[in-house]
């Protein structure tokens, strides 16, 4: 395990997250192990520490944030997840949050990393290093994928909300429903979630729009459409949930459906619009005359 390859590391962050998932669940299934109390937040601070430290060296090898391809921006979500969940951890009691999130890097890390194809050496490509010299890109794009991270965890806090809910409604006590925080808390803690992660995707569309206004033959129609689209879904969200028109089980649904469209729209990412032509002057022409 060579601890300057970021491959290496993005390994060591998958196991990590790897035990911290089999330990939490050991603790919601009621296995009590005493010196098995704290591995699942230690395990999960030391793949971050890990994946952290691969998104730096490899942001290094390409020279700007690494989001050029599959594996780096399911990463990068994945690094956004788990530092939206360290963040709530020391404000709610989210406890279980962090097996759903440890799971959810671990089966997604593991993905990323053996999908062939999914990590190209793009950072050689003229059009590359022409688009991503621009520092507002690589802003937009960060700033973007950090609010997907954020989107991800909100859909977490659905689901839970989502198994809390049908607890309670249920008669009968199910085991996974005394593991879960409150369902008020759930409630909230979506809400502030989706209130950072709308603030965050606003504020890379401004990013973006400042650079598209420049460069528009960067940014195809379907990317632009696509994206202004998921913002109005979840800015729609965001004001009905202010207003209290749309709450409990179907604001988690919606929040739910919302994540997929995201992750759906990173498709549209790689999508390059045409390259501009370059105009012929009748002198070039000329040269290529072969009977000149």
């Amino acid at each position: 395990m060579n601890l300057n390859d970021p491959r290496d590391l993005l390994w060591m962050a998958c196991i990590c997250y790897g035990i911290s998932f089999a330990t939490g669940m050991l603790k919601t299934f009621r296995v009590e192990i005493q010196w098995l109390r704290n591995v699942p937040i230690l395990a999960i601070l030391c793949g971050f520490v890990a994946q952290t430290r691969a998104l730096y060296l490899r942001g290094l090898e390409v020279q700007g944030c690494p989001l050029g391809n599959t594996l780096e921006r399911t990463q990068f979500i994945l690094w956004s997840l788990i530092l939206a969940f360290l963040i709530l951890r020391f404000m709610w009691r989210l406890n279980l949050l962090g097996t759903f999130c440890a799971g959810l890097a671990m089966g997604a890390g593991f993905l990323s990393l053996s999908l062939p194809g999914s990590d190209p050496p793009y950072w050689t490509d003229p059009d590359y290093i022409r688009l991503f010299s621009d520092p507002w890109v690589e802003l937009h794009a960060s700033i973007a994928i950090f609010s997907y991270g954020l989107f991800s965890l909100l859909a977490i806090v659905s689901g839970m909300y989502l198994v809390q809910r049908n607890a309670l409604l249920s008669r009968k006590p199910r085991l996974i429903g005394s593991f879960l925080p409150p369902i008020h808390d759930l409630e909230h803690a979506g809400f502030r979630l989706l209130s950072v992660g709308v603030a965050f995707l606003t504020l890379s569309i401004v990013v973006g729009g400042m650079h598209w206004t420049r460069h528009p033959e960067f940014v195809t129609s379907t990317k632009l459409y696509v994206t202004l689209l998921l913002w109005l879904g979840y800015a729609i969200l965001f004001f009905m949930r202010m207003g209290n028109h749309l709450y409990g089980s179907k604001f988690a649904k919606v929040s739910i459906a919302l994540f997929w469209m995201a992750i759906i729209s990173l498709s549209f990412v790689n999508s390059k619009s045409k390259k501009p032509q370059i105009p012929v002057s009748a002198s070039s022409l000329a040269s290529l005359d072969p009977y000149k």
